[in-house]
């Protein structure tokens, strides 16, 4: 009976892998998320014995490294500062993929997407990361599922990048697809062309200013001069800020978390200039500052900035984490949106003077957030933008500055902005020229 037994059992399994063999499926064990690579096929693109080769162009190929773990961020109370763990960690931010995944069978793939063929699949990653350095787009990258989740900063655009074998045969391409998750549909497009063309080759200039923030079209004159519009009864900027402003704030004082994310992305569209009237979010900025209301925005703003949503542990579900970590996101764009504004219009210096928020907990929280670059180099640039803002324009905020600085850590945070976000080395380099006299 034992032997009859066993020799059905060969049969089966026999039998199974010639059945996985017709439709090329390979036995893997499951390391990844179901949703985003499902583990149907696998395609090893690298052995002990040979490089990786997909065409007959790659011949000369680098041998690929091997897959790097992610890095382990700490918060800014167990940083040790040191310019020696920054030149170490700033290398392992690339992009490294040693295999991945063949297309699954009925997979829908997203329209935006390129098939790039005779190029090794360490170049394209290479390039891919290159352009997200030169965009400024935090990455964090999973090197075993060749998936990258990215963000961008003042537009908080949220979208995915996977890599796809389109086959076995080193002739069949390599797919590179985005997909967005979150942001503007027009800024998800602006940057999807770029990082797409990059992956086939084609050169990105660096971005030391965000130019998809630049209106899409430059009037001569307001619109409310045509003379179409000459008769028409034109509306009271006042009313229409602080309505916006009661609307945000109702938003903002729910007790639910996804509404408290929308009133922070209203009140950040309302001082936004590209988004709302100049005018206009300029009464939004004064009101949110030295407003009536402006003390209950204040304390919500502080809220958030005071949660470390970046500290591991800290939540039992993954998607509240991800809601409070945009929270604070949404508040340091808003705050540096605010401060902008105010400084051109020539009202900061008179607040800075007049209400000790400023040096208390404003300086401080933004310092802190610029020296946790390694987290965030988005929240870090937004952060170093406005605190540029206070020290070109007040004497006390630039006093105050340095108090909470040292020229060291500008120093560390620029250099490692030079090799992972374009923007804020770009920012970093004008706090030194700002602060310190020195670039």
């Amino acid at each position: 009976m034992n032997y009859f037994k066993k020799v059905k059992q060969d049969e089966a399994t026999r039998t199974g892998g010639d059945a996985a063999a017709a439709f090329r499926i390979n036995r893997i064990e499951e390391f990844g998320s179901k949703e985003e690579s499902p583990p149907l096929r696998f395609v090893s693109l690298t052995s002990q014995t040979k490089t990786p080769q997909f065409s007959t162009e790659s011949k000369n190929g680098k041998k690929c490294e091997n897959i790097a773990k992610p890095m382990v961020y700490v918060s800014k109370s167990q940083s040790t500062g040191e310019g020696i763990a920054v030149k170490r960690d700033r290398k392992e931010r690339n992009w490294k993929v040693s295999s991945i995944n063949e297309i699954p069978l009925d997979f829908p793939l997203e329209r935006t997407r390129r098939d790039i063929y005779n190029v090794p699949v360490t170049e394209i990653v290479d390039r891919i990361s290159k352009c997200l350095r030169l965009l400024s787009i935090d990455a964090k990258f999973d090197h075993e599922n060749a998936t990258a989740k990215c963000k961008t900063s003042s537009d908080m655009v949220s979208f995915h990048i996977r890599l796809f074998a389109g086959g076995i045969k080193k002739e069949d391409p390599i797919i590179v697809e985005m997909q967005r998750r979150s942001g503007e549909r027009r800024c998800f497009m602006w940057i999807c062309k770029k990082i797409l063309g990059a992956a086939e080759g084609g050169e990105i200039q660096a971005e030391t200013f965000p130019l998809r923030k630049m209106p899409l079209y430059v009037m001569k004159t307001p619109i409310g001069k045509m003379k179409c519009l000459q008769d028409v009864d034109k509306s009271d900027h006042y009313r229409d800020a602080h309505e916006g402003i009661n609307k945000s704030l109702e938003l903002l004082r729910s007790k639910e978390k996804d509404v408290n994310v929308l009133g922070l992305e209203s009140f950040c569209f309302l001082t936004d200039p590209l988004r709302t009237r100049v005018d206009v979010a300029i009464i939004c900025c004064e009101a949110i500052m030295k407003g009536q209301n402006c003390s209950e925005i204040r304390d919500a703003i502080g809220d958030m900035l005071q949660r470390d949503a970046f500290l591991p542990g800290e939540y039992e579900m993954q998607g509240r984490k991800d809601v409070d970590e945009k929270c604070r996101s949404l508040a340091i764009v808003l705050l540096s949106n605010v401060l902008a504004l105010m400084s051109h219009n020539g009202c900061l210096d008179d607040a800075i003077q007049n209400q000790k928020w400023f040096t208390d907990f404003l300086i401080p929280s933004l310092s802190d957030e610029v020296k946790n670059f390694e987290i965030s180099s988005s929240n870090a640039y937004e952060a170093s933008c406005g605190l540029n803002h206070m020290a070109t324009c007040s004497v006390i905020a630039k006093r105050m500055i340095k108090e909470n600085f040292t020229i060291e850590d500008l120093q560390l945070a620029n250099e490692f902005a030079m090799y992972n976000h374009e923007l804020l080395a770009s920012e970093t380099k004008r706090s030194l020229e700002v602060l310190w006299k020195c670039v």
